[in-house]
């Protein structure tokens, strides 16, 4: 028996430390590989999961951007439909909630 419907792995993916670190990052503007890694304090491998199952989940897109060099940089940015369902919204408060109950055991 299943104590939990299929779909709240999405929120169990959300709620991960380095996922909601990425998301973090990405809410403000969209970030490189790099300033991600370091945004997140992830390792390479790390952060290649974290953003293969973001990417999965329809929660961040790549997006190039073209830097002052004239050369388009790929970055990656929060996805419009997370944008549209206010995820990061939604993740902060559910995280700050979360924070509340493990304080007051």
């Amino acid at each position: 028996m299943r104590y939990a419907p299929k779909e709240w792995k999405a929120v169990a993916v959300l709620m991960r430390d380095s996922t909601y670190s990425v998301l973090e990052a990405v809410e403000g503007s969209p970030k490189t590989w790099t300033e991600l890694k370091k945004a997140a304090n992830l390792t390479d491998g790390g952060l290649q999961k974290v953003l293969t199952e973001m990417l999965k989940r329809n929660l961040v897109e790549d997006v190039f951007v073209k830097e002052k060099s004239e050369f388009k940089v790929k970055k990656y940015a929060i996805s419009e439909h997370a944008k549209k369902e206010k995820i990061y919204k939604k993740a902060k408060e559910l995280k700050k909630s979360l924070e509340k109950v493990a304080v007051s055991k």
